[in-house]
């Protein structure tokens, strides 16, 4: 994440406790967000597909002048092999440069009723890398790209549609897990955090352009 900018972690303020204390990342694995209906919140069939293909509905017209469907509209994903290994960490990445990211939008808040937003991201990501590294877990980390709701083609880990835009997610996706959830524990970070309720989010973060000298200011 090479923006400037921060990531704000919302959840109950138990989990969140534990993330700024223990610095502890819990990880569900893939086939737990393609199970869940949520209204395009956790949910998502397509998380981490290889590629989505779409077909036409078809019919065909009989000598009788009836017409008999074929086959349906339909959608089809490709999948990566063995998915109950692969998890994935979920945070929001505020960047205020980015129209749309700030202020958050409120459908963030069904996450949960309290929010960890971290004072140094850069920091918070070196400890992250530090502690995979150490622990020699394999995984990746970046923004997500969302991408037209009607996409065919390739998705993977790090594209997801438009449905699920106002997320602005900042994800971490580890590998060759043992099938199951996934904890790492990267140590305390209280002297880089702070958890607020979810809903103070938009009133105590603020955002201010400064412009170069000599130039004159916005509107």
């Amino acid at each position: 994440m090479d923006q400037p900018g921060t990531l704000i972690k919302f959840g109950k303020l138990e989990h969140l406790q534990q993330l700024r204390d223990e610095g502890l990342l819990y990880l569900n694995n893939l086939p737990y967000f393609w199970g869940i209906e949520d209204e395009e919140l956790r949910g998502d069939p397509c998380d981490c597909a290889i590629q989505v293909i779409r077909g036409p509905k078809v019919t065909m017209v009989m000598p009788d002048g009836n017409e008999v469907t074929l086959c349906t509209d339909y959608t089809a994903r490709i999948r990566p092999s063995k998915p109950e290994k692969i998890n994935i960490f979920c945070m929001y990445a505020l960047r205020p440069l980015i129209e749309g990211a700030f202020p958050v939008d409120e459908k963030n808040l069904r996450f949960g009723d309290h929010a960890l937003i971290l004072m140094n991201r850069d920091e918070f990501i070196r400890r992250l890398e530090s502690s995979l590294k150490s622990q020699q877990i394999v995984g990746d980390a970046d923004l997500v790209e969302y991408v037209n709701d009607e996409h065919t083609g390739k998705l993977g880990p790090f594209r997801k549609f438009n449905g699920f835009s106002y997320q602005y997610e900042w994800r971490l996706v580890c590998y060759e897990g043992a099938g199951e959830p996934r904890i790492i524990r990267i140590g305390s970070i209280r002297d880089i955090s702070v958890i607020l309720p979810a809903n103070e989010v938009n009133k105590q973060i603020q955002i201010h352009f400064v412009e170069p000298v000599g130039e004159p200011a916005r509107p």
